[in-house]
């Protein structure tokens, strides 16, 4: 390992050697970050902005996809690509922002807020990049990233690095996915998927449709059998008519 160290410089006198006394060390490069990192994660785990009751389900047919990413991205054309071919007809709204640097997380944050901002209803958002070092992805494990995903309207589903990376984006995230494609594909099911169900729910409808209509034909056939032919019915009541007319000529002669 390496490490920083802060100390001062003496002498040795009896022998004249140059010493550095250390004061205090700590790691230095990726094990400092892996601190931070260990730090930032306990204090949000702590407030309670990981914990699974807090996870949103994702919408199971979203009217658009929102996606935070750098234009420069490899995860953009996987991302796009994955989406095209599973779900051609859902809108991707992209809020382009970086995802390295200084001023990434802030980019993330403003892109966050953006895609809330819009008129047309967004109702997944994918937060994604490529791969890289710990210092690569190191905008992911930035405080304010954070609790701009926590507060997000929406749900946001986390794509960031290769399968065994893990940001504390992806702990805040209502869901992590392990590849940016994998993002994509974890809000879009396959159009053939949707195309089946729609066949088996018209199989459904035809058939209710058809039990109706046999139950609907069996009363009318009841109602057929109890009423009769309406000339039969006509028929019966002349002969009714005409015995009462009779009755009726008879008590008059009688009177």
């Amino acid at each position: 390992e390496q490490v920083e160290v802060r100390g001062r410089l003496g002498v040795y006198e009896p022998r004249g050697d140059l010493q550095l006394i250390v004061e205090s060390m700590t790691r230095a490069g990726q094990g400092a970050l892996f601190e931070q990192f260990l730090l930032l994660k306990a204090k949000l785990e702590g407030e309670g902005l990981f914990a699974p009751d807090r996870k949103r389900p994702l919408p199971t047919m979203p009217r658009a996809i929102g996606l935070v990413t750098s234009l420069g991205a490899a995860a953009l054309h996987d991302v796009v690509t994955a989406l095209q071919r599973r779900l051609p007809h859902i809108p991707v709204i992209l809020a382009p922002a970086a995802v390295q640097g200084a001023s990434a997380p802030q980019e993330i944050v403003q892109a966050l807020g953006a895609l809330q901002e819009l008129n047309a209803p967004v109702d997944v958002i994918l937060l994604v990049r490529g791969g890289g070092s710990i210092e690569d992805l190191w905008s992911f494990n930035d405080e304010r990233v954070a609790r701009a995903i926590v507060g997000c309207r929406v749900p946001v589903v986390s794509g960031v690095g290769h399968e065994t990376d893990f940001t504390i984006a992806d702990f805040c995230a209502d869901l992590r996915a392990p590849t940016p494609t994998a993002a994509a594909e974890l809000v879009a099911e396959p159009r053939t998927v949707w195309l089946g169900a729609l066949d088996l729910l018209g199989e459904r409808m035809d058939s209710a449709v058809t039990r109706v209509i046999d139950i609907e034909n069996q009363r009318l056939d009841g109602l057929a059998s109890y009423l009769g032919r309406p000339s039969q019915r006509i028929a019966r009541q002349h002969l009714r008519l005409a015995a009462a007319g009779q009755r009726h000529a008879y008590a008059v002669r009688s009177m």
